[in-house]
């Protein structure tokens, strides 16, 4: 091969570099990418994947300079933009998967001891009644009574209990959800009533609803948190 040869193809391969719109370097003022027109020219030639990818790497380094974070480092091309996202991308949708098994393995615990709970105690909504003030009761405030019937399943005595109450209107909605916490003993095999009062705020429209509502068509719902039995057993609801 001639020496002319040689020149001609090491002409060629610059010219084809040259034109290589992904070697095109990014300026580090972010404020002149838009008027910056060999950055546009470049940007335009790009296939849509990899528009999408720089874009995302834009999107992503203009809030963090904007924040006080690194910019755009010098001499970056637009290939290592394009690199840089894709890296950042696969690195979130591996995350991302990670949480989705993490709640997928979550909710099959809480399915399990939810089961498991629900077959151990089960409560009743027996009666809910909104008590207006009384002064010669010296009874000061309004207020809620409640009286919730449990009954232990198991042949093991229960020694305290810790959940939610969850009281729906007619339609199944949720009203109010009241915590609920006793350590009265309830033996194996039966029942205990617990009885209780729960403060009225006339600010919270949540008591304004549940005050004004009719007791017989109020839903029920008993959401278990933890179970202490006599023998040192316990049972929790995964959070």
């Amino acid at each position: 091969m001639s020496n002319k040869s040689i020149a001609v193809m090491l002409v060629c391969l610059l010219l084809t570099a040259c034109s290589d719109p992904k070697e095109q370097k990014i300026p580090t003022d972010i404020n002149s990418w838009g008027s910056d027109k060999e950055l546009q020219t470049a940007i335009s030639k790009l296939s849509d994947n990899d528009k999408k990818l720089f874009t995302g790497y834009i999107v992503r380094t203009a809030m963090a300079s904007a924040f006080g974070g690194k910019g755009v480092e010098p001499n970056t091309t637009i290939r290592d933009a394009i690199n840089i996202q894709q890296t950042w991308t696969t690195e979130q949708a591996v995350e991302k998967e990670k949480q989705r098994l993490l709640a997928e393995e979550t909710q099959k615990k809480r399915l399990s001891s939810l089961k498991e709970m629900n077959s151990s105690l089960t409560a009743s909504l027996i009666k809910l009644t909104y008590n207006e003030k009384d002064y010669k009761a010296k009874q000061y405030s309004d207020y809620f009574s409640i009286e919730v019937a449990f009954k232990n399943n198991t042949t093991d005595d229960i020694s305290a209990i810790k959940g939610f109450v969850i009281l729906k209107d007619v339609f199944g909605e949720p009203i109010k959800r009241i915590g609920l916490s006793n350590d009265t003993e309830i033996k194996a095999g039966e029942t205990y009533i617990y009885q209780g009062t729960i403060d009225y705020n006339q600010f919270q429209e949540q008591d304004k609803k549940l005050a004004s509502a009719d007791p017989n068509k109020l839903q029920f719902e008993w959401e278990p948190g933890t179970y202490i039995f006599i023998n040192g057993k316990k049972q929790t609801m995964p959070k």
